[in-house]
């Protein structure tokens, strides 16, 4: 996926076969399961930060880029169902990346993933998303200081489809994004969801591409 996409960084959910070991991938399984969410990265480093009570559906990790350029907070999202459903889960992972970038000390950070609710601000009917799930995009922007990407380029379009239902794959779905810093949004380029065959076969979720411009703090892209 590294090489189809030539990404720095890839977000990986219900991801299984990781080696925890090596510096450039963080994975762990969500418990009883063989699968959990991953970070891995083409340059740099990865340093492990713990999301607590969300081991497996969350993976965390400090990016340390080459020579020092870059220090990224980084959160690989799975949300699982439970109390107060998808949305309800949502804010409690929020709160623990909160307390886990917290710990780790002050740095920009990206969340991405499955978040199971619709992570643009408008539903693929075209209309307003639900108040619950409109609560979660508030609380990436006001209190993380994050931007969709996909919104953030693609305004006033319909949201593209993420997630192909198995009962149902006609049915369009928007619940996988990447947030990123609004200080980003000047070098944000492009922001595309694959869906070619390739892609299909590998997953029933479409990824969430995000591209930056280099510039001269040298931040990924």
């Amino acid at each position: 996926m590294l090489r189809d996409t030539r990404a720095d960084l890839l977000l990986l959910q219900e991801a299984a076969g990781f080696a925890d070991a090596a510096s450039q991938r963080v994975w762990q399984p969500v418990q009883a399961r063989t699968w959990g969410s991953a970070i891995q990265v083409a340059r740099g480093r990865l340093v492990p930060i713990a999301v607590r009570g969300f081991e497996g559906w969350v993976a965390g990790a400090r990016w340390h880029g080459p020579s020092h350029e870059w220090d990224v907070g980084v959160f690989s999202v799975h949300a699982p169902h439970g109390d107060g459903g998808y949305a309800g889960r949502m804010h409690h992972i929020l709160d623990a990346i909160a307390d886990a970038a917290r710990i780790a000390g002050r740095t920009d950070i990206v969340v991405g993933g499955d978040f199971n609710i619709c992570v643009s601000a408008r539903s693929h009917r075209g209309v307003p998303v639900r108040a619950r799930e409109r609560a979660v995009q508030q609380r990436l922007r006001d209190e993380f200081g994050l931007i969709n990407a996909w919104d953030a380029l693609h305004p006033r379009a319909q949201p593209a489809p993420t997630l192909r239902w198995t009962g149902d794959p006609t049915v369009p779905y928007h619940c996988d994004g990447l947030f990123v810093p609004r200080g980003w949004s000047a070098a944000l380029r492009s922001c595309v969801v694959l869906s070619s065959r390739r892609w299909c076969e590998r997953s029933d979720h479409n990824p969430v591409v995000a591209t930056f411009t280099s510039s001269q703090d040298h931040r990924p892209h």
